[in-house]
């Protein structure tokens, strides 16, 4: 076997199935939990220096929980910084790094500024590089930078200089407090916005000319989840500061919007209840608590301040991408030990008993993990996502063209069905089909091998035997589920509440088993939403969030080959 040592991968030679596969062996990571920091090993970090033009941004909470390193040097974190004014200098970074591990460990690091100018926002132009620095480990070590930085976001990035174990710990904190893609890797030369649980120690110092108001909005000042199921409560809180030199006065707006899925929208307003002067924070609780919808797919929260005679307004907004799903899946993915391109598809064959999901099932979503090596270039990254009923064979769904993304240490792609897949019982696939004969995209999979994963091509599925491939479903138990189905039914029947508010239970039969469509129209016949797709259905129960639509009257449409009915919705608020 020979060393990759871009991204510490290992070539697999001699295998059935070398030829498109890689043993990943350790993760390109190696993480240190801290068990209990001694009272004085971490101290307190300036948040404002004696400076009335310094002001120091952060999103940790000043408690590291755990350390990272790099098993190869040259890779490193950063952190996204929004600028609080049009230009400014940056004074310095601060940057946290564990006492007691790795082992020996080490004390030399680089820090680097980049720009926010590559796509979409990412890591672009150097700003500024330091020589090889020396750290101490165990505290806040502050690294002069003094660069002025004129019309653009910029990042801080800590690059580890030597390979594990000769190299210091980057500390992490434990909540994930901070807005979407502001914690970033680099790692075999590529930027990618990293998705692990906590903040980097990492901060900025900033010397600047406050204004005279400036309100921000800085992070959550809740734990935020990456993923969360439907119809739970969420706690959204948020942190504001003063920035400005005037007086914030007691009962500036601060306002709460949420999007999703199907046209929604949730909004919310508070007031801040005292006046704040320079500096200053205060933490809004928005109450009452969100309470997520039935509808899985992907949500983005926004909260921003409303200060009058505001003179910056780019950094009164923080946004997070949150995923709302029941996913079931036999990969660990925080366990990449493969990665591979077999082909033509690659699926995990599901069976919803083993994760106690109630027959009907629907699936409402599916995601997986992409890998692109650096050395394993795609000639193509176009794949869809396909379904397959219980024999491997029959198509129940097929996704448009999709294009993976590229990055690693492994980029997760989530995509949403357009209209749900009901199972009634027994088993499905979930399959990845490359558009390239190659196999690529690459997809990776643990070493766990509990006999779920299959590649090939439906009705010639063969077991993949290494591990569990990255795919998983989101699925909702129970839907559709009969119950007092007349046999004598001669028509369509659709039965619900009327008037409704916020929910609704719509039940429907058909006369014969068929496929089913129920959809929701606006009373001009407009199409406003898919509520249940099925095959070899008869009969079934639907719940339905109405909190995203305005009050009035709407039609729900049942269609069938055995028949088909249309009824008045009323919603009142």
């Amino acid at each position: 076997m020979r060393k990759i040592a871009l991204v510490g991968l290992v070539l697999v030679t001699g295998l059935a199935l070398a030829e498109t596969e890689r043993w990943l062996g350790s993760s390109s990571t190696v993480h240190y939990t801290i068990p209990n920091p001694e009272p004085g090993v971490f101290p307190g970090a300036p948040e404002v220096f004696n400076s009335f033009a310094l002001d120091t941004f952060r999103y940790d909470d000043n408690m590291p929980a755990s350390a990272w390193a790099w098993y190869q040097g040259g890779n490193g974190w950063g952190v996204k910084f929004i600028s609080p004014a049009s230009s400014f200098t940056l004074a310095g970074a601060l940057l946290h790094f564990y006492s007691g591990w790795p082992v020996p460990g080490g004390t030399r690091a680089l820090v680097k500024v980049f720009a926010d100018d590559g796509p979409g926002g990412s890591p672009g132009t150097e700003i500024w590089s330091s020589d090889t620095v020396n750290i101490t480990r165990g505290q806040w070590n502050y690294v002069s930078i003094n660069e002025p930085i004129v019309g653009t976001n910029y990042y801080i990035f800590y690059i580890q200089v030597d390979s594990y174990p000769i190299c210091p710990g980057l500390s992490i904190d434990a909540a994930n407090n901070a807005p979407s893609h502001r914690m970033w890797s680099y790692v075999g030369g590529s930027f990618n916005k990293d998705a692990r649980r906590g903040e980097w120690l990492i901060r900025a110092v900033v010397d600047w000319e406050p204004p005279e108001t400036d309100a921000a909005t800085l992070f959550f000042a809740s734990n935020m989840p990456f993923d969360t199921l439907p119809n739970i409560n969420l706690n959204i809180r948020a942190t504001i500061k003063n920035l400005g030199t005037s007086l914030l006065p007691m009962g500036t707006p601060v306002r709460l919007r949420i999007t999703g899925p199907q046209s929604y929208v949730y909004e919310d307003t508070m007031t801040t209840s005292a006046n704040l002067q320079r500096g200053q924070t205060a933490q809004m609780n928005f109450s009452p608590a969100w309470r997520i919808p039935n509808v899985t797919g992907d949500y983005r929260i926004a909260v921003w301040t409303e200060a009058s005679g505001e003179m910056y307004p780019y950094d009164d907004t923080i946004s997070y991408d949150l995923s709302v799903a029941r996913w079931i899946e036999y990969a660990n993915y925080n366990n990449m030990r493969w990665l591979t391109w077999a082909g033509p598809e690659r699926a995990t064959k599901f069976n919803p008993v083993q994760f106690g999901v109630q027959y009907p099932v629907g699936i409402t979503r599916v995601r997986s993990q992409f890998y692109l090596h650096p050395q394993v270039p795609w000639p193509d990254s176009t794949f869809r996502f396909k379904i397959y009923a219980d024999d491997g064979s029959t198509l129940l769904y097929e996704s448009g063209d999709l294009e993976a993304p590229a990055g690693a240490p492994g980029a997760v792609f989530a995509y949403s069905l357009d209209s749900m897949i009901i199972i009634n019982s027994g088993e499905f696939y979930v399959a990845v089909a490359p558009a390239h004969s190659s196999g690529h995209p690459s997809s990776l999979a643990d070493d766990t091998a509990d006999g779920r994963s299959y590649y090939g091509s439906p009705g010639s599925w063969m077991a993949w035997p290494r591990g569990e491939f990255f795919i998983s479903a989101s699925v909702m138990g129970g839907v559709g589920v009969e119950e007092g189905y007349n046999p004598n039914l001669r028509n369509a029947s659709l039965r619900f509440a009327n008037p409704a508010r916020e929910m609704i239970n719509i039940s429907w039969q058909v006369p014969a088993v068929s496929r089913v469509n129920l959809s929701l129209y606006d009373a001009t016949g407009r199409l406003v939403r898919n509520l249940y797709t099925g095959d070899d259905a008869r009969s079934g129960r639907v719940a339905v969030d109405l909190k995203s639509l305005a009050a009035g009257v709407y039609l729900v449409r049942l269609e069938s080959p055995a028949g088909s009915a249309t009824h008045k919705l009323i919603i009142n608020r």
